[in-house]
This record gives C-alpha cells, structure tokens and sequence, in this order.
C-alpha cells in the first residue's frame, strides 16, 4: 500500500505568472525572491499600479513597427528561457522597468540594451559569466536530426520523476543554464541527461535520478503502450487524480468507467440486465436473483454490474494497445480481481492502482464540498448513499489487499499524484530491469 502523505504542496505561482503573461509580483512579501547582493524588494502590486497610472500611460515596445504593452511577466519569462534563475530574471525586469515606466514608447533593442546593462552591475552579481551566450538558440543533437532545445519537453520528463510542478521548473531552469556555461550552442542528448542527472542527485537523491532515466528509456526505447487502471469507489475524486496523472507521464487518452458505461446501456437494455441502468451504489435494487446468505446485497450488486461493464473496459485497452495510445482508465467498476494484467503483459504496460479515502468523516466532507456549484445533483445522491458507498470502498479494499493492488491515498491530490507516478516510473525500471538481457 502507497504510504499517504498530509503535505500539501501548490504549483509555482511565478510560472503561472509568466504563462499568463501577467506582472510576476506575488500579493504578498516578496522575500522568496531575495538573493544576496539584490536591490530592495519592490512596492505592492496596487502601488505599482498607481504608479503607472501617473506616468503617460502604458509603455508600449516598438517591435518592428508594431506597438506591445511592456509586461514585466513576458520579461521575466523569455530570461528564464535563456538561461537566467528565476530570481534573477525578476530582479532584471523590475530594474529594467524602473528605467522605462515614465516612458510612453521604448524600442525592442533598447530593451537588449537594458537588460545586458543590469546583467553586469555587481548588484546582481557576474550574469554573463553565468550567460555567455545569452539570446543564442541551445540545439538539441541526435540520431534523428536536431531541435531547438525545449523546456516544456525537459519539464515533462522532470515531473515523470517524481518532482512537483514548481521544483520541476526550477530544475528545468537550472539544467539549462548550466548547458549555456558549457558555451557550447549544440549539446546532446547524453549531455542534458549527464547535467539533469546530476542536479536532481544533488537535490533529490538517487531515487528521482532513476525515475528520471527509467522514463527517458520508456519515452525513447519503449515498443508497448502504457495503460493505467485508477479504480475507486464513487466520488472519491479518482477522475481528477487520473488527469493529474495522465498530465505528468504524457498519457493522451484518459476515460472513465461511467462512459463505457452509458455507451454499454444503449446496446443493452434494461430488461436485459437491470444492474447496468443505475448507479454503482444503487444496483442491489435491480437484483434478479437471490442473494446468497452471508454475502452483502450492496456489495453484490455493485459486483455484477462491474463484471458486465469490464467486457466494455478490455475492449477498450484492446483499442489502445492496438493504436500504441497510452491510456488512463478510472472508474469504479475497476475492481482488483476482476482483471488478469498478465493476459496483456508481452503488448503493453498495464498498472492497476486503487484511489480510496479511509477516513469515513473525510470522504463525507468531500462529498458534501462537492454538492456545490457543477454536480451538485450527484453529490446530494452520493450523500443520500453514503453508507453503500462507503460499505463499497471497504470491499475494494478488502479486494485490492488480497490482489496486492497498491492503494493511493486521495485526501491530498498532489501527493497521491506524485506517488502514482513514482509507482508506475519505478514499476517499468523493474520490467526492462528483469526483460534486460543476461551476459552472455
């Protein structure tokens, strides 16, 4: 079983900045942003934006004829992306707009001019020894050809190890930088993985540095498709856990058990199988036959609308390995047991993991969060059935550790993410570790 984690962790806000292109300053303290030798830490938001307002309006760049508003955030980022730590480039666009936010126009090589000035007051420290060939394009060599070097494709295989959103984009920052010291405008692949290795060692240990690697093995040599099964009973918020996780390891497919569902309900009619047209917690109300003394009418109930909805889930991942697409499935008609994994062992990668929040007052409190705004409707039945829900959960439970199908804890969305993750990386180091040939 996962270990759960209460530790609550949130996505840089300065990168949502610059992906919004909005001003990077945080509405609060701005010491997160001090480094040794940096300028005062700027005004609050609201008195920079009184201050603009006294000047002649909104600085605008002159790029090529065209007029642009100025935005700090655009700055800030396009420096990080050239090799500057985040707290650098912040500290060169504050300075750069103190210089031109009394200006109604400034020009795109004025800007170049601005930057490299600050780039080399002792204020800041020595950033050309740490940029020498700052605005340069990095190129990425391989057996196929060359590309400019990306950040978003480096992030990904980051967050594959393990790493949150925020420490992903600090490493991928770091890497870079540490690629342009070299001076060298072309590196390969071999070069950014030795770099990459040794910052996420020094960082985080060893264990993220073969997560890293396993993925890149994965993404690079892997000949079968990954298929991810996130079982869980409803409302358990396992729909939102699959869609952080398919964002993270690159997966393009995600569905969920309720669509096979509605989809199996217009081939299938009621007459012929009642358990099918209802919820998973209310399928006991369409029993046809008896149930066996001792056994949980609940339990039963939602067992065989699950059994019928699985011939819809094998098609799927039949679909998928056919396709080579790699694919999450949720929902909770995955149950432990119901799915022999070997049966797709030699075409594709298939985990099975099960989402469950084992605190009886917790899971009530999501579910009452949950009734309102888009939902609602199904969260007030989802209250109304609670105790079959929660006696469902309890069986999954019961199934998933007698199927030693590893359980992720729920209560806290960016650590079960991270977790699955480390999971499924780890889980596929093993496989091309056993599938590895012997010495001959």
């Amino acid at each position: 079983m996962l270990l759960r984690s209460k530790a609550v962790s949130n996505e840089s806000k300065h990168l949502q900045d610059a992906e919004n292109q909005q001003d990077p300053t945080p509405r609060g303290s701005l010491s997160r942003f001090a480094t040794a030798g940096s300028p005062p830490a700027s005004p609050s938001p609201t008195a920079e934006v009184d201050e603009q307002s006294t000047t002649h309006g909104r600085v605008r760049v002159d790029v090529r004829g065209v007029h642009r508003p100025f935005m700090r955030g655009i700055l800030v980022h396009s420096l990080t992306e050239q090799g500057y730590s985040f707290e650098d480039a912040y500290a060169v666009s504050q300075e750069v707009w103190r210089q031109v936010r009394e200006r109604e126009l400034v020009t795109k090589k004025e800007l170049r001019e601005l930057v490299a000035e600050f780039s080399r007051t002792s204020a800041f420290g020595d950033f050309e020894s740490r940029n020498p060939i700052l605005g340069d394009q990095l190129e990425v060599l391989g057996k196929d050809g060359r590309w400019p070097f990306s950040q978003d494709r480096l992030r990904k295989s980051l967050l594959a190890a393990g790493l949150d959103p925020r420490l992903a984009f600090e490493v991928v920052v770091e890497i870079e930088r540490d690629l342009r010291i070299r001076g060298d405008r072309q590196v390969t692949r071999d070069t950014i993985r030795s770099v990459a290795s040794g910052i996420l060692e020094r960082r985080f240990g060893m264990a993220s540095v073969r997560r890293y690697h396993q993925w890149r093995v994965f993404q690079n040599e892997g000949d079968r498709p990954l298929i991810l099964l996130l079982g869980g009973t409803s409302g358990v918020g396992k729909s939102s856990l699959a869609l952080e996780v398919a964002r993270r390891l690159a997966i393009g497919r995600v569905m969920s058990t309720d669509s096979i569902r509605d989809v199996m309900r217009i081939m299938v009619s009621d007459d012929l199988v009642p358990t099918l047209h209802v919820s998973s917690f209310e399928a006991h109300s369409r029993l046809v036959s008896e149930v066996s003394e001792g056994l949980d009418p609940v339990v039963e109930g939602f067992l065989e609308q699950s059994r019928t909805v699985s011939v819809g889930v094998r098609a799927v991942i039949e679909r998928a390995i056919a396709e080579g697409t790699n694919t999450a499935i949720d929902g909770v008609s995955l149950v432990p047991g119901l799915f022999d994994l070997s049966e797709w062992q030699d075409r594709a990668h298939v985990f099975f993991l099960l989402a469950a929040d084992e605190d009886r007052e917790s899971l009530q409190g999501h579910l009452m969060a949950r009734a309102e705004g888009p939902g609602a409707r199904a969260s007030d039945r989802y209250m109304q059935n609670f105790k079959e829900i929660f006696r469902i959960q309890e069986d999954l439970l019961e199934r998933a550790e007698m199927c030693r199908v590893p359980v992720v804890d729920v209560q806290d969305l960016e650590s079960a993410a991270q977790q699955v993750v480390s999971y499924v990386v780890d889980q596929l180091g093993i496989r091309y570790a056993a599938e590895a040939p012997g010495p001959s």
